[in-house]
């Protein structure tokens, strides 16, 4: 019962919010006894799967997933979740992107992932003018479908890379606060922080990093 819960909740079958069935309901599908179908939930509770709401009943948890390497190219958005580009810019790099991306100007990518009104991740992407060349978007304030790095495959024929993925943490930032929408009377925040960067063979063309609201459970699957 457990691993159909779970795999239908990940594939996005069932969402958050959703309600999952009755305690007998359950107890008939999967043939178990109502006790068994209470630690089942149990588990489910204490992997961050589902959560109870007294009078009411077990409800799928709000939960995403960490998406990172080579999914990230594919696309950063979720089942029910969508992209709000702020603002894309030729800009001077900050040290750590300029060691990886080299000297010179590059277009900063700014934006969020919500999910209605609830701004879920604050992403931001430096991108070499390189890439400018096979996909002019990237100066557009605008989101590109799926992401910058799947057009340019599909227009160059070639192929990029992960070089380097690193999964970290911090406290926020007053600009964190505001990317996020959180308010500053209840931190301080502890925040997951995602970096990836970007290579055609040898030479780097990206470098991205998201920075994930708290007090939404992550899969770090």
């Amino acid at each position: 019962m457990t691993a159909y819960i779970k795999a239908r909740i990940d594939s996005g079958t069932l969402v958050a919010g959703n309600k999952l069935p009755p305690t007998q309901a359950l107890a008939h599908q999967f043939n178990l006894s109502e006790n068994a179908v209470y630690r089942a939930i149990g588990v489910l509770k204490a992997e961050g799967y589902v959560i109870s709401q007294q009078g009411k009943g077990v409800f799928v948890a709000d939960r995403r997933k960490v998406i990172a390497g080579p999914q990230r190219i594919k696309g950063i958005v979720q089942v029910g979740e969508t992209i709000h580009h702020k603002s894309s810019t030729r800009v001077t790099p900050p040290a750590w992107v300029a060691e990886q991306l080299g000297e010179g100007e590059c277009v900063n990518r700014v934006r969020t992932v919500n999910r209605g009104d609830l701004i879920l991740q604050a992403s931001q992407s430096w991108v070499h003018l390189d890439v400018a060349e096979v996909v002019p978007e990237i100066l557009e304030p605008a989101a590109c479908d799926p992401t910058w790095q799947a057009v340019y495959e599909d227009r160059s024929g070639k192929t990029l890379t992960v070089t380097k993925k690193e999964l970290d943490a911090r406290i926020a930032t007053e600009e964190d606060i505001t990317d996020l929408d959180l308010a500053p009377e209840d931190g301080p925040y502890a925040l997951v922080v995602v970096r990836n960067i970007y290579a055609e063979e040898d030479k780097v063309l990206g470098v991205g990093e998201g920075v994930y609201r708290p007090g939404v459970p992550l899969s770090l699957a």
